[in-house]
């Protein structure tokens, strides 16, 4: 009966918790990049087997939401802005000088609260790649800091010091008053 047992435990944790173990693995491998609105992201993309030439690479195609949005595309090495969506015009580069180092990854530049989400790097060259980015954006605390030439209010400097000296006298009192009786 016990050999029965741990046979069907065996089973149970194959069909049952394997396949939820892969998914969380494969979830936690998905790249994150977090960007502040107005501010640059790097998204990053890159293939194990780099190109020997810029010619190499056939196509390179960074698309956002799903296969809707054409982000960026490097055709036989060099970029190509037909077919990009308008709203990524003149706001997205690439890395050229690392092409051959397999790197294709692309900066995301004056990032807009529409520019979250997930990304997809698609890589044809000798192998073919697709690579996931989830970016996150959010606005950027700004510390308000004083204009030039505004100075703390004088009689507010007063009135500290002024506490702090009665305390000290108070206290001071108390130690002498305590000690002569």
């Amino acid at each position: 009966m016990d050999l029965w047992v741990i046979g069907n435990l065996r089973r149970w944790w194959l069909f049952y918790f394997l396949p939820v173990f892969l998914l969380t693995s494969e979830v936690s491998l998905q790249e994150t990049v977090e960007g502040f609105i107005g501010g640059s992201a790097v998204l990053p993309c890159s293939s194990k087997e780099p190109p020997d030439t810029v010619q190499d690479i056939d196509l390179v195609r960074w698309r956002h939401r799903g296969n809707s949005n054409n982000v960026y595309i490097i055709i036989n090495g060099e970029v190509s802005v037909e077919g990009q969506d308008p709203e990524y015009k003149n706001r997205v580069e690439s890395f050229p000088e690392e092409y051959l180092g397999g790197n294709f990854s692309i900066k995301l530049n004056n990032l807009q609260h529409t520019d979250a989400g997930k990304y997809k790097c698609y890589i044809f060259m000798k192998e073919q790649v697709i690579k996931s980015v989830e970016l996150f954006t959010r606005e950027r605390l700004e510390r308000q800091i004083p204009s030039e030439g505004t100075k703390p209010r004088p009689e507010m400097t007063v009135m500290i010091i002024s506490a702090l000296f009665i305390g000290i006298i108070s206290s001071l009192n108390k130690c002498v008053t305590g000690v002569s009786s």
